[in-house]
């Protein structure tokens, strides 16, 4: 579906939806950027001292805060694509958008629960390393991140969140919001959140600014009107156009 120019979104939605793919955009970015790098290959003070560090906790919670702003980023996108009106639901990409919203919030929940586990239950173990002279209870840290029940919650939430991108991504490109690749970006940002956790400080850097743009991408598009479907009144008069 082509958006007509003229067809303006509700500037309130439109604004809030863009600040919340801003927000989680650069909170995607922050976590990265703020992470101490130390070498997690030897149990050594600088390890102990990074896990225990406030950045580590900074860190992560900008990680909490960008998964849980998917959600309301993806709210706001699937009202900007209903539109108003009864027929909002039978819009192109209402359903996609529906579906990423229902993938992000649950895959967020889940993912945040290990997330918490990173941020207290670590920097508690290396804090102990420190108070008591004993880098051997880094050993722990493996322990911690290799619970089976936490690997699988965060694992299955990632993945759920990499569905989510994917199908906002069709939703916009369904609807024609803007250029039909705006989502493209976002989405691949989205997938490839669990498998760059496997990579260096480099690498899961650079995937940080890939997220963010994607975010600022559909920001951008939303923020000019351009992520919508016309309204009902507006579908009717391009109706009429067309029959006369």
């Amino acid at each position: 579906m082509t958006i007509a120019p003229g067809t303006a979104a509700p500037r309130t939605t439109a604004r809030w939806t863009a600040a919340a793919f801003v927000a989680a955009g650069l909170a995607f970015l922050l976590f990265p950027l703020l992470r101490p790098w130390p070498d997690e290959t030897v149990a050594s003070t600088d390890l102990a001292v990074a896990f225990a560090s406030d950045r580590w906790v900074v860190a992560h919670l900008c990680g909490i805060l960008g998964l849980a702003l998917v959600a309301p980023a993806m709210l706001g996108l699937r009202t900007l694509l209903a539109g108003a009106g009864r027929a909002g639901a039978g819009r192109p990409g209402v359903r996609s958008a529906t579906w990423a919203l229902v993938t992000a919030w649950t895959g967020a929940g889940m993912a945040a629960l290990y997330f918490g586990a990173e941020i207290f239950g670590i920097r508690t173990i290396a804090e102990a390393a420190l108070r008591d002279g004993d880098l051997s209870l880094l050993a722990d840290v493996e322990v911690l991140r290799m619970q089976p029940w936490a690997v699988t919650l965060f694992g299955a939430g990632l993945l759920l969140l990499a569905v989510s991108g994917v199908l906002a991504a069709v939703a916009l490109w369904r609807a024609g919001a803007g250029p039909r690749w705006i989502g493209l970006p976002f989405a691949l940002g989205l997938v490839l959140v669990l498998p760059q956790f496997f990579g260096g400080p480099g690498l899961r850097i650079t995937h940080g600014f890939l997220v963010a743009a994607g975010c600022v991408l559909i920001a951008v598009a939303a923020g000019r009107g351009r992520v919508h479907n016309p309204s009902p009144a507006v579908e009717k008069a391009v109706d009429n156009a067309a029959v006369r």
